[in-house]
This record gives C-alpha cells, structure tokens and sequence, in this order.
C-alpha cells in the first residue's frame, strides 16, 4: 500500500528536530542523539512493517522508498569496522524508486532509528557488510531507477530495535516502520479499512482452504471500520482485540491470536465475541 508524503525539494531534506548527524568514532561511548523524546507517532496511514511502501513528494520529482528489511545485529564492512564497546551495528536496507522527474536526498539524514527506551538513533558513519551506505548515504533518482542502500546505527546491546523512521522538514510526522509481529497485525486490519485489500493479501502467508483473492475480497463487502487492540504477545504471537464498526450501522466483536512469522500471518484464530452474525 503506498501513502503518498509531502516532501520539501532536495536541498533542505533533513530530520525534524534533530540537528546534524554526529557519527560515533570507534570505541566512542554508544549514545542516542540530542533529541531525547522520538516526534509524536505519525498517524495510522504513515506507520506499517517492514517492506511498506510510502511515497515522497519534491519539487524536482517524486519516488517511494521502501525499508526492504533491517539487519541485527550487522557485520562491519571491513574486518576493522566495529562497534564502540558495549552496541552493536544495526543496518536498514532501503530501496529507492523514482517515479517521476529526478529526486535526490541524504539516507544518512532522512532515517533514524527508535530504541524500545524510546531514545533516537541517528546514523553512523560506517558501513556494513554486504551493503553500500548509497553514496555516504547520499542519492539520486529519476523516474523507473533504482538505488539500494544501507544506512547503519551504533545501538547499545540491550535496546532493541523499535521502529525505524524516514523524515523530512515538512512532514507532519515521520513515517514509520514497526518491528515485529503486532506492526503485521495492525497493518492487515488498518488494509481492510482503507478497503485496500491487494496489501492485506499480501501479509497472509497462510489461505485457508486455497482461498482465491476474489473470494478473500468478498469476504470483506460489508466490514467497515476495525479497530485492533493489542492484549499481549509471545514470541511471534500476538493477541488483539477486533471491533468491526460496519456500514450497515451493526458492530461486531472478536478475540484472536495471529501468529507472524517474516511479515506473513501464517495462522489465525478469529472468534466473534458480540455483535450480530457475519452476513
């Protein structure tokens, strides 16, 4: 699903709030940056897992960018390459697509990386294994090219990854990818309400009884608004709370748990707990 973004031209791309990037030398302290509270979450349009599309609006152009996936904890470049002392190296992969006219920015600025202490991370200057950093995070695109890059963060070993963000200075808020099984869970069931069912098929890895897309699709005519909750997680479970607000006027209620494994709901268990009878 892409969400189209208002972006600033190419010269004042930048992080919101965040000042200049300050790359930690080997053996540094590992550290987050100045900002000590992450920008308020974005809303519901603007957040989703890994490999969610958005697109980004600028005045020379536009293109979408996409975190294709998030290494950790990632190899240095180099044998020489390490982390300071007591983080690890943390990579995320993005694809760059131009769409129309030519679009350059800073990886380096525009992705930061949240902590589960709710600290920002910005980049580090190193690169890892496998992966260029684009052109020391810089790039450039016109339409139907492509740039895939790595942008790395210096991460203490005891905070986990939370989300990764791509900002510019004219965004409201950050767009945002979710780490983990819940950003799957939230993501099909904020698909269904926008009625953008080809995203939600693709976050199913498991179609009971070889199910066709069409009758997938049906099977959602008269399903309206869902709100999902987040009762608990184990592992690559998630327990959640469903309410479906329908245009007819009726709600329904339902308890499941999903189990996620690599962005795929590869099992569900739905029960409707209130509500009138699914038509």
């Amino acid at each position: 699903m892409k969400v189209v973004i208002l972006a600033v031209a190419v010269a004042v791309l930048g992080i919101v709030g965040c000042g200049n990037i300050t790359p930690l030398p080997p053996n540094a302290k590992c550290a987050a940056s100045a900002r000590s509270k992450p920008a308020p979450s974005p809303s519901s349009s603007l957040s989703g897992p890994v490999g969610k599309a958005y697109n980004v609006n600028g005045l020379a152009g536009q293109m979408s960018v996409i975190l294709t996936k998030v290494i950790d904890p990632a190899r240095g470049a180099g044998q020489v390459t390490t982390p300071a002392n007591g983080c690890r190296f943390v990579g995320a992969v993005f694809t760059i697509t131009g769409i129309s006219g030519t679009f350059s920015g800073d990886a380096n600025h525009e992705a930061t990386l949240i902590g589960s202490n709710g600290q920002t991370y910005t980049a580090d200057s190193h690169s890892i294994a496998g992966y260029t950093n684009f052109s020391n995070g810089e790039y450039t695109v016109s339409a139907g090219g492509r740039s895939v890059g790595a942008v790395t963060f210096q991460v203490p070993l005891t905070v986990k990854v939370a989300k990764i963000e791509w900002s510019s200075n004219r965004l409201r808020a950050p767009a945002e990818w979710l780490m983990g099984p819940w950003a799957v869970v939230k993501a099909y069931y904020h698909d269904i309400t926008v009625r953008d069912y080809a995203a939600a098929w693709r976050l199913l890895g498991h179609r009971p009884h070889g199910a066709k897309y069409a009758t997938f699709v049906a099977g959602y005519a008269h399903t309206g608004r869902q709100i999902v909750r987040k009762l608990s997680q184990s592992g690559d479970q998630v327990s959640f709370t469903l309410r479906s607000e329908n245009p007819d006027g009726t709600v329904q209620t339902y308890r499941g748990t999903d189990t996620v494994i690599g962005g795929k709901i590869v099992h569900f268990k739905v029960v409707q707990t209130g509500g009138p009878a699914p038509a």
